[in-house]
C-alpha cells in the first residue's frame, strides 16, 4: 500500500476521532458503533499514523495484538448480542438485526488493516448466527412440558419445617384426587370429591356445568391414564404450606350436544397440568381421601355437600386445609409458564409487601383471599347468564350490586361455551388503621354464545382471553370468621345462606356484606380500562391516607414475546374449525422452526387449541398488537386460502383490539 493510499484509509479513522464528530463524513453511527469504534481505537493503538504504519507495513503477527483481538472480538460479540435483542426484539417481526450487522462489518472493513478485519468479520458473522439461534430459543414457549425440576424450588426449607411429611403418601393423595376429580366430572357431578378440593376449585367446575346444562352440553371421559406425579415446587403461603405438582396424563375427551351439533369437539389428548395444594402449617394429618368421615368428630360427611364442604354434626369445613392437604388451583401448562413469578410466587419480593401491609390479618393466607376472588368472580358470571343477580348480591358492595344489577338487566343475552380462570394474582395491596383493601388480577379465558332465538349464534369466534380487576375490602375485628359468604354460610354465625337479596342473615340478624370478618367485592374493573402506573410492588399513598403496594398488571404478561403472542394465536386460528390438516400441521412446525421453538415442547399447546381450549391472547402495548395480528394475516395467507373461519377471526381481532 503506497502513502496516499494509507493516508486515505487512516484518514477515515481520524474522521471519527471525538464523540462530536460521529454523524459526520460519510458514516452515521449508532451508540453501539461508537462504543465499537471508542473498542478498536483504544485496543488497536490507531489513534495515530505512527502505529497504522506499522501495522500495514510490518504485517507481523503480534502475540501482543492477538490478545487485545481477543479482547475486541468478545466485546463486539456483546454489542452484536445487544442489538440483535433490541433491533429483532427475539422474534418480533423486525429485521433491525441485519442491518446493525452489516453497518458494522462495513465500518470494520475500513478501519482494522487485512487480514485481521476479515478474520474479524468471519467470526463476528458466526458469533452472530449463534446468538442469533440462541435469542430466538428463548421464548418461554420452549419451556412447556419440561419435566420437573430433580430438585424442587422450597424443598430443603419445606422439609426442615415439616420433618414427617411422607412424599409417597403425598401421591397417593393426588393420584386418589385426579381420578376421582375425573370420574366426579364425567358424571357431571363433584359432590363425590368435594371434600378435599377448595370452594374456589369448586365453583369452576360448578360453573362449567351450569353452561353446560343450559347448552345441553355433556363432556364424557374416556380412557383416563395417569401418566406421571412430580412435585415442581413449595411454597410457603403464611400459616400454610402450598404444593404445585406437574401431573401428565392422557384421555379422551368430548363434548356432545343433543340441541346444538356445532359444540360437538374433541377427541384423544394428552395433557400436562400444574395442581396446586394447601395445608395449614404445622397440624397433624388427618387422611380426607381414604374416606368420608369428619377429619374431627369421625361423623359420616354429607354426601351431598355442593357448596359448603362443612361437617353436619361438628361444622367442621373440610376443603380450607386445616386437617389434610386440599386441591386449591389447576393450571394448565401454557397459563403455569406463562405466569411471572416475581408477582404470583407466595415468596416472591412483590407478596411479602404485599403480606407487610396486611399479614396482621389473622389466618391470612394468600392463596385463600385469590381462592374467595375466582369463586366471587364465578358466581358473578353466572349471575349474567341467568339474569339473576341475587346469586351475587351477599359478596358485593351495595354500589358494586347496583350497577350489576342494571349491566345484568340492560346487557343482551348470552351464555359461556367455555370459561376458564387463567390466573388469579394479587396485584395490589392498601391498608388503613384497621380497614384492608385488595386487588387482584383475573385472567379468564372464555367463549359466549347466544341461544335466545333458538338458534345458536357464536359471539366470539374463538376462545378469547382477557383480564379483570376486582378490589375486595375487609375490616377487622376480634371475633374469628364462623363462614364465608362465598360458601353460603355466614361469617358471624356459622348459618347456611341461599341466594337472595337481603343482605341480612336469616339466623342472626347481621348484615352479611358489612366487610367485618369477611372480604366484600367493591369493585370490578372490565378489560380495557384499567391503568396501572405503579412500578411493581412501589409504596403507593392511597386516597384514605394509608399505605400500600400496587404490582403493574401488564408485568402479568412480561415473558411473552409478540412472536409468542402470534404463535399462540396462530394455532387457535388454525384450529378454529375444530381439526388440524396436514397442510397446516406442516405450518405450525414450519413456523415453530422459523421462531425458534422445540416442538415437542409445545405439543400442549397445539393439543389445548384442537379442543378449543387454547385461547386468544394479546398484550396491552397496541404496537405489539399490530405486529402480533399482522404475523396472523400472514401465516393465514402461507397455503393461499384463508378460510370464512380466519377471515372472521381475524376481522373480529382487528376490531376488537386495534379499533
Amino acid at each position: 500500500m503506497n502513502e496516499a493510499n494509507h493516508n486515505k484509509d487512516y484518514s477515515v479513522v481520524k474522521t471519527f476521532k471525538s464523540p462530536s464528530s460521529f454523524n459526520t463524513g460519510a458514516f452515521f453511527l449508532s451508540k453501539n458503533e461508537q462504543k465499537l469504534f471508542l473498542i478498536i481505537k483504544k485496543n488497536l493503538h490507531l489513534s495515530d499514523k505512527k502505529n497504522a504504519d506499522m501495522i500495514h507495513k510490518k504485517r507481523v503477527v503480534n502475540y501482543h495484538l492477538l490478545i487485545k483481538m481477543s479482547i475486541l472480538i468478545l466485546a463486539l460479540f456483546v454489542l452484536v448480542a445487544e442489538g440483535y435483542a433490541r433491533a429483532g426484539g427475539g422474534g418480533g417481526g423486525g429485521d433491525g438485526g441485519g442491518e446493525g450487522l452489516g453497518q458494522i462489518i462495513y465500518f470494520i472493513l475500513f478501519t482494522i488493516p487485512f487480514p485481521y478485519n476479515v478474520i474479524l468479520i468471519g467470526v463476528i458473522i458466526l458469533l452472530y448466527y449463534l446468538g442469533r439461534k440462541k435469542a430466538r430459543q428463548r421464548s418461554v414457549l420452549n419451556k412447556m412440558n419440561e419435566n420437573a425440576p430433580l430438585v424442587p424450588k422450597g424443598e430443603e426449607e419445606f422439609y426442615k419445617n415439616n420433618p414427617d411429611f411422607k412424599l409417597e403418601d403425598f401421591y397417593g393423595r393426588v393420584r386418589t384426587a385426579f381420578m376421582g376429580i375425573q370420574n366426579a366430572w364425567s358424571s357431571g357431578s363433584m359432590n363425590p370429591v368435594r371434600r378435599f378440593i377448595s370452594d374456589g376449585v369448586y365453583q369452576r367446575f360448578n360453573t362449567q356445568f351450569r353452561m353446560m346444562k343450559q347448552l345441553e352440553v355433556t363432556n364424557k371421559l374416556d380412557k383416563i391414564e395417569l401418566l406421571d406425579v412430580r412435585v415442581f415446587g413449595y411454597e410457603p403461603d403464611g400459616e400454610y404450606d402450598v404444593i404445585h405438582v406437574a401431573v401428565s396424563a392422557s384421555l379422551e375427551d368430548k363434548f356432545v350436544s343433543t340441541k346444538y351439533s356445532e359444540l360437538n369437539s374433541g377427541g384423544g389428548e394428552a395433557f400436562l397440568e400444574y395442581w396446586s395444594f394447601i395445608r395449614k402449617k404445622g397440624v397433624a394429618e388427618k387422611n380426607i381421601y381414604s374416606n368420608n368421615n369428619c377429619p374431627q368428630c369421625g361423623a359420616e360427611l354429607p354426601t351431598d355437600m355442593g357448596e359448603i364442604s362443612k361437617c353436619a354434626h361438628c361444622g367442621a369445613i373440610t376443603a380450607m386445609g386445616d386437617f389434610d392437604w386440599v386441591l386449591c388451583e389447576i393450571t394448565q401448562a401454557d397459563d403455569f409458564i406463562f405466569q411471572n413469578r416475581k408477582i404470583t410466587s407466595y415468596d416472591s419480593g412483590h407478596i411479602r409487601k404485599v403480606r407487610s401491609m396486611i399479614g396482621d390479618i389473622p389466618g391470612l393466607s394468600i392463596q385463600h383471599i385469590e381462592d374467595k376472588v375466582a369463586n366471587g368472580f364465578l358466581q358473578i358470571q353466572t349471575a349474567r347468564t341467568h339474569k339473576d343477580p341475587a346469586m351475587l348480591r351477599r359478596f358485593v358492595s351495595d354500589e358494586l350490586y347496583q350497577k350489576l344489577e342494571e349491566q345484568i338487566k340492560n346487557e343482551a343475552p348470552f351464555v359461556y361455551n367455555r370459561i376458564y380462570l387463567n390466573d388469579v394474582t394479587v396485584t395490589g395491596a392498601n391498608k388503613d388503621g384497621n380497614k384492608y383493601s385488595i386487588k387482584v388480577a383475573v385472567k379468564m379465558s372464555f367463549q359466549r354464545v347466544d341461544i335466545s332465538s333458538g338458534k345458536l349464534i357464536k359471539l366470539d369466534y374463538a376462545v378469547m382471553s382477557d383480564t379483570w380487576m376486582v378490589n375486595m375490602l375487609y375490616e377487622s375485628d376480634d371475633k374469628a370468621s364462623k363462614g364465608s359468604l362465598y360458601a353460603h354460610t355466614c361469617p358471624n354465625c356459622g348459618g347456611t345462606l341461599g341466594d337472595t337479596i337481603d343482605i341480612k342473615c336469616q339466623w342472626c340478624g347481621s348484615v352479611l356484606n358489612a366487610v367485618k370478618g369477611e372480604w366484600i367485592i367493591s369493585s370490578l374493573i372490565e378489560p380495557g380500562y384499567m391503568t396501572f402506573n405503579a412500578g411493581m410492588a412501589d409504596a403507593i399513598e392511597t386516597d384514605q391516607g394509608g399505605f400500600g403496594v400496587l404490582a403493574n398488571a401488564e408485568k402479568l404478561d412480561d415473558l411473552l414475546d409478540v412472536r409468542d403472542f402470534a404463535f399462540n394465536n396462530v394455532a387457535v386460528m388454525i384450529a378454529i374449525d375444530g381439526k388440524i390438516t396436514d397442510e397446516e400441521s406442516a405450518l405450525l412446525r414450519s413456523l415453530s422452526k422459523k421462531w425458534g421453538y422445540n416442538v415437542n415442547k409445545i405439543e400442549p399447546m397445539i393439543s389445548l387449541a384442537i379442543n378449543n381450549r387454547l385461547p386468544i391472547r394479546m398484550p396491552d402495548n397496541p404496537k405489539k398488537r399490530e405486529k402480533i395480528i399482522k404475523l396472523m394475516e400472514k401465516a393465514a395467507q402461507v397455503d393461499g386460502n384463508v378460510s370464512e373461519e380466519e377471515q372472521q377471526l381475524l376481522d373480529r381481532m382487528r376490531k376488537d383490539y386495534l379499533n
